[in-house]
């Protein structure tokens, strides 16, 4: 809804006769008038969520982040690991609530490793069925929470750039140059993980399309295609891949490698695959983000235009979120996708899907994208709701102030 004062005013004047008008000193003046147009263009917006700042002032770059329960991993850009945990309030030293979700209070450095990894870790992510921590820097690694053991460093993804991990199924996929590679780690039984290193088997992968070996508790498969380029963006769908490349989309079947095309990515913006809950995609188109199919066919209702180009999205329970230059725009994931809220958080350069909340990482703090409680929600909506009626009456000529 987006009415001018000078539209207010015109809407006044079309009521004809004197009778319509509110009298000059009523309640609706000008000044009035402004204050009732900006709760209009209100009406069809709400907090859905509190920006709360959770770790500040950091010394070293973030360059990627992960969440388990309660606690965050800040991987930065020395390489170094840091694991934070909610600060206990002093009445309440031991909250059970904050085990399993992130907290709105400052969170406190609980342990610090300074030389987890050589190089610095651009992607992360925990999977719960394994209870792993997947990290991409010179190869795709797989520890064991909570103490971190190496458990499987895929030798073959050196030099990824990209890669989607299916939860459910066990499967990883990764871009490398111009092939994609398919990575299944499955526990045979074994209680003990075992360490198992992917690059002792490396010269036979070379000259293969697929293996299938075994060691120390663990099944794993590796196969690979060859794609027309390098993967900018790529997540699975069900069985088959998506895969943003340099200029397009592109459907790969994993189980047969027959590739198919979409349709051309954007001109400004790099390609943008994101999953959404109903099993479709979300692919980004510069400034429009187009809704397909696992087989890439196009959803008719399904398009949400953007302020800008995302350089991200993701996806939380009902929600879109992108990360644009100037602030986080949360749209609503039902059509025709409007603008629910703008979050004024300047430079985020990483968004991060985590169980209750969205994680936004700028280079030196984080800060926690929380639903807004339903009462506040609530409470908004009833003041929009009191303030229209009024503004209804007192505009046909009841004048509903101060009435009884």
């Amino acid at each position: 809804m987006s009415l001018s004062l000078l539209e207010v005013d015109n809407i006044e004047s079309r009521h004809g006769s004197s009778n319509h008008r509110l009298p000059a000193n009523d309640w609706l003046r000008r000044e009035e008038k402004a204050r009732v147009l900006r709760t209009l263009r209100s009406l069809s917006l709400h907090n859905a969520y509190d920006a709360i700042e959770l770790v500040k002032n950091r010394p070293t770059k973030i360059e990627s982040i992960a969440s388990n329960g309660s606690k965050l991993h800040l991987a930065c850009v020395d390489g170094s690991l840091r694991i934070y945990a909610p600060q206990s309030a002093p009445s309440s030293p031991s909250d059970p609530s904050s085990n399993g979700s992130i907290q709105r209070r400052p969170y406190v450095l609980e342990k610090n490793l300074g030389s987890f990894s050589r190089k610095p870790i651009v992607a992360m992510e925990i999977s719960k069925s394994t209870n792993l921590l997947l990290s991409l820097s010179e190869t795709i690694t797989f520890h064991r929470l909570p103490n971190l053991e190496l458990v499987a460093a895929v030798s073959k993804s050196k030099g990824a750039n990209a890669y989607a991990w299916d939860d459910r199924r066990g499967v990883l996929c990764f871009g490398r140059q111009k092939r994609v590679g398919i990575f299944r780690l499955e526990v045979l039984g074994s209680k003990d993980f075992g360490v198992f290193e992917e690059g002792r088997f490396g010269k036979l992968c070379l000259s293969v399309n697929s293996l299938r070996f075994r060691a120390n508790g663990w099944s794993v498969e590796v196969k690979e295609f060859s794609i027309p380029d390098m993967v900018k963006s790529i997540a699975w769908c069900g069985e088959n891949i998506c895969l943003g490349i340099r200029r397009e989309y592109m459907i790969l079947n994993s189980p047969s490698g027959v590739l198919s095309e979409v349709f051309p990515s954007g001109r400004v913006a790099p390609p943008l695959v994101v999953p959404l809950p109903s099993g479709e995609l979300l692919l980004g188109k510069d400034n429009i983000g187009v809704v397909v199919d696992q087989n890439g066919k196009l959803n008719n209702d399904g398009r949400i235009c953007w302020s800008e180009a995302p350089a991200s999205v993701v996806i939380h329970i009902l929600y879109a979120i992108a990360r644009l230059p100037r602030y986080v725009e949360i749209r609503s994931l039902k059509a025709p996708y409007p603008l629910v809220q703008t979050v004024a958080l300047r430079d985020v350069h990483l968004l991060f899907q985590s169980n209750n909340c969205v994680i936004a990482a700028l280079e030196n703090s984080v800060y926690g994208l929380l639903a807004a409680p339903l009462g506040a929600q609530v409470g908004l909506l009833s003041q929009v709701m009191r303030i229209l009626v009024i503004f209804v009456y007192d505009f046909r000529g009841g004048c509903a102030c101060g009435q009884n």
